[in-house]
């Protein structure tokens, strides 16, 4: 009797097993699924298809890093964490998981979570040089270019020919303000992919951080000449010749680096302060309007079309530019003294002061706040504070406020 117990029991395990495989099997497929319906570009079908294989197979890592990586993706980044954990604890000894949980982690602004889930894979895989990488990436992206240097660097050691490697310390020797050092590492990764069109322009980056600007001028010539699809190089170039005074050559590089990219905020908003230079402002407000529809919390932007539109007698579109900017950046006293200014140009002297006075809470030695604070107060019929807040702008600098105190302080 105890033989056919004991073989009953290995009958039903043996049930069980197979019941197992077969959801395994069915859960692989669904999520094979999943990725031809993102292939196809279709999230939500493919949503759906990775939690059916959860669904199918409860015990399946795979099917929750599966959902995890798409809800990432589609901006649900908490979502995607629960589902990371779950999958951890399903599978407690991979590396990839903590590796990309880590990244998670780090949209969700836990930097001590991510340092420990890194932490964690590379004690696991302390061989496993791609972590070692993604988390120098990380570390550079979290603005810790001095920890991503040391993960740079153990990384070189193993492979020193690598030019990608280098072209990444180089840019984090930029951020400890290295240029030399970074100039050196760039020059290193050109020599081992010479036809490079990104080592060149790194190395014309370098060459700007050091005022060199002949030598930057053609290392972007290069960069072009490798690879003239290259928008960035003749973004950087254009930056360079309107350094050297050749506005004119700057901006055709501007406008060619358009061409190739229609998305870059930037390059709209550097060819708007071009255009600004040359007086054609109506030229200049297109492309602020253009950087705002790419980039709509690009601050400095709209605080220069702000400019723009009051230049061009659109004194109400400068208002709204001016309150868009102080929602986006209240602590910034520019906005403060903008917005005092576009008070100023309809007569509300008290709120233009009020304005100011925001500005120099802030700031207590903005020279531009003081000096248009004084004017505001000479407009207001208050002579002694005007004067006042002239000759403090004076004497930090301002020869706007040293000319005013000719004509509105002379008593």
């Amino acid at each position: 009797m105890k033989r056919l117990s004991l073989l009953a029991l290995l009958v039903l395990h043996g049930s069980w097993a197979f019941s197992q495989h077969n959801n395994r099997l069915e859960s692989v497929q669904l999520i094979q699924q999943g990725d031809i319906a993102l292939r196809l570009g279709n999230s939500e079908q493919a949503l759906f298809h990775y939690t059916n294989a959860i669904q199918t197979d409860v015990a399946f890592a795979d099917a929750y890093m599966k959902r995890a990586t798409l809800l990432s993706r589609l901006g649900r980044n908490t979502q995607a964490l629960v589902d990371m954990d779950r999958a951890l604890e399903l599978n407690p000894y991979s590396e990839y998981i903590f590796d990309r949980r880590a990244k998670v982690k780090i949209l969700v602004n836990d930097i001590k979570g991510a340092e420990a889930d890194w932490d964690q894979a590379i004690t696991m895989a302390p061989y496993n040089d791609l972590l070692r990488e993604h988390h120098a990436d990380a570390l550079l992206g979290m603005d810790a270019p001095a920890e991503a240097l040391v993960e740079l660097d153990t990384l070189l050691a193993h492979h020193a020919a690598d030019p990608l490697l280098h072209m990444k310390r180089g840019t984090v020797l930029l951020e400890l303000n290295d240029a030399v050092g970074a100039l050196q590492a760039f020059d290193r990764s050109a020599a081992l992919l010479p036809t490079s069109a990104l080592a060149q322009d790194l190395r014309g980056i370098a060459f700007v951080h050091q005022e060199r600007w002949t030598e930057a001028l053609g290392a972007f010539d290069r960069a072009i000449l490798h690879d003239p699809e290259f928008d960035l190089a003749w973004y950087n170039r254009g930056l360079v010749k309107a350094r050297l005074g050749l506005e004119a050559e700057g901006r055709a590089d501007m406008d060619q680096a358009l061409l190739l990219a229609q998305d870059r905020a930037h390059i709209f908003f550097q060819r708007a302060l071009s255009r600004k230079r040359d007086g054609d402002l109506a030229g200049a407000r297109e492309d602020y309007d253009r950087a705002l529809e790419l980039a709509p919390d690009y601050l400095e932007a709209q605080y220069n079309r702000a400019f723009v539109r009051k230049q061009l007698g659109d004194l109400a579109g400068a208002m709204a530019d001016a309150e868009g900017s102080l929602l986006k950046a209240p602590d910034d006293p520019d906005a403060w003294v903008m917005k005092g200014n576009m008070h100023m140009l309809y007569g509300e002297f008290n709120k233009a002061i009020e304005h100011f006075d925001r500005a120099i809470g802030l700031t207590a030695d903005h020279a531009n706040a003081l000096f248009n604070r004084g004017l505001a107060y000479h407009m207001n019929y208050q002579p002694m504070q005007g004067c006042d807040d002239l000759r403090r702008a004076a004497d930090i600098g301002s020869e706007q406020a040293l000319d005013a105190m000719k004509y509105f302080c002379a008593f």
